[in-house]
C-alpha cells in the first residue's frame, strides 16, 4: 500500500469535485502570449463560472491568484533538445509555482521523467514535506497513474495523454483510459485533454471524472475559428 494522499490536497480536491477547470495559457508567440490578456480571459472565465484556473508560470499564477481565491493549479513547462514538453521538471519550478499562489502543483509523472536528474517521485515527496502543496500528476498511461497514485500523488490528470512517445498523435479523449482510472484508483481522476464539446464533458462526469480541465475549446480563438473555417467545406 503507498503513500497516504497529502491531508491538505483532499481538502483542496474536494472543493473541485464536479466542477470545471478552465487552463489559461498560450503557447510561445501566440497572440494571446500576453499577461494581461490572458487575466482578463481567467477573469471572464470566472465570471462565467468556473470552479478553478489552471496556469502555466510564475507571473500567470500570480496574477490570476489576484483575481480570486479559488483553486489554482500551477505548473511551468519547460522543453528538452528535442522539443518535449516537461511539466515542473524540478523542485526549483515547483517552489516558485507554490510562492506565486498555486494551491495544486502539477507534476509531470510520465515514464519518461523517471530518468531525469530529479525523478519525479522524488520530486513529489519534496513537494509534499517542503512545500505542504498537494500534487496533481499529469499523466499519459494507466501505469503513469498507478505509479503516480503508489507514490503518494494526490490526484491525477489526463493531460499528457496524446504527448508522450507512446501516445504521440492521439488527439481525442481515451474514454477507456478514463473508465480504468475511476475503476482503479482511489485517488480523484482529473479529466484533461482533447475536450472540445460540452457534451465530452458531461460524459467524464459520468464516468466518474473528479472534474475536468478544459483549455483550447474555451481559451484559444485561433483553434476555435480554425474549426469553423474547416465546416465552411463540409
Amino acid at each position: 500500500m503507498g503513500p497516504r494522499p497529502h491531508f491538505s490536497g483532499r481538502a483542496i480536491l474536494a472543493t473541485l469535485r464536479g466542477s470545471l477547470i478552465v487552463s489559461c495559457q498560450a503557447s510561445p508567440g501566440d497572440p494571446l502570449d500576453h499577461l494581461d490578456t490572458l487575466t482578463r480571459i481567467a477573469a471572464s472565465a470566472l465570471h462565467g463560472g468556473a470552479g478553478g484556473l489552471r496556469a502555466e508560470g510564475v507571473a500567470s499564477i500570480a496574477a490570476f491568484r489576484a483575481l480570486s481565491k479559488l483553486p489554482i493549479i500551477g505548473m511551468i513547462k519547460t522543453r528538452d533538445g528535442e522539443g518535449d514538453i516537461y511539466i515542473t521538471p524540478d523542485f526549483r519550478s515547483a517552489q516558485a509555482v507554490s510562492e506565486a499562489g498555486a494551491d495544486i502543483v502539477a507534476l509531470d509523472c510520465t515514464h519518461r521523467r523517471l530518468a531525469e536528474s530529479e525523478p519525479w517521485p522524488a520530486l513529489m515527496e519534496r513537494i509534499h514535506a517542503e512545500l505542504d502543496r498537494p500534487v496533481l500528476a499529469d499523466i499519459a498511461t494507466l501505469e503513469d497513474a498507478l505509479a503516480a497514485e503508489t507514490a503518494g500523488a494526490d490526484a491525477v490528470a489526463t493531460t499528457l495523454y496524446g504527448y508522450t512517445a507512446e501516445t504521440s498523435g492521439l488527439r481525442t479523449v481515451s474514454w477507456p483510459l478514463v473508465e480504468s482510472l475511476v475503476a482503479l484508483l482511489k485517488i480523484p481522476v482529473i479529466v484533461e485533454g482533447h475536450i472540445s464539446r460540452p457534451e465530452e464533458m458531461r460524459k467524464a462526469f459520468e464516468l466518474g471524472a473528479h472534474c475536468v480541465v478544459i483549455g483550447a475549446a474555451i481559451t484559444r480563438p485561433d483553434i476555435i475559428t480554425a474549426r469553423f473555417v474547416r465546416a465552411i467545406g463540409i
